[in-house]
């Protein structure tokens, strides 16, 4: 799987999301894994940052860890500068970091999600616990099992 794979894999259960769920759509973890793709939604996700770390550092050792998930999406919704409202996802894998998109969202569905742009380190503290899951996952080639591997493209 190449980044873009990834990218392209969670905007789609971005898009799924919107279309089979309810307005606010649930705060979503997306795990591709080998066998399938894994789809957690976290339904009273905290609004306090470290409590949302602490979250995400539980689903991390339940979910990623055990299953040595190298990358991972995380889809929410949020409010853009102007008002609007957003749904933005996440996506990261092994040893790159993370990325983050957006796309309008209203009563109507979803738009188009903006081009993809790196995660800045001081955004979003509250996702660390995974890209250091993704981060320590066994590659493929080293006897690791469960994740796909990320490949460059």
């Amino acid at each position: 799987m190449t980044v873009d794979q990834l990218r392209a894999l969670i905007e789609a259960a971005a898009a799924d999301l919107v279309e089979r769920t309810d307005r606010p759509h649930p705060v979503t973890v997306v795990l591709p894994l080998e066998g399938a793709t894994k789809v957690i939604s976290l339904d009273g996700f905290p609004d306090d940052d470290e409590a949302r770390h602490d979250a995400l550092s539980v689903l991390a050792a339940r979910e990623m860890v055990p299953a040595n998930a190298s990358c991972f999406g995380f889809i929410s919704e949020a409010t853009g500068p102007g008002g609007e409202d957003l749904l933005v996802a996440v996506y990261g894998a092994r040893q790159r970091g993370g990325h983050v998109t957006a796309a309008l969202v209203d009563d109507d569905g979803l738009g188009d999600f903006l081009p993809a742009e790196p995660l800045e380190p001081t955004a979003m503290p509250f996702l660390r616990p995974l890209q250091h899951a993704a981060d320590t996952a066994t590659p493929p080639s080293e006897g690791g099992t469960g994740g796909l591997p990320i490949t460059s493209g």
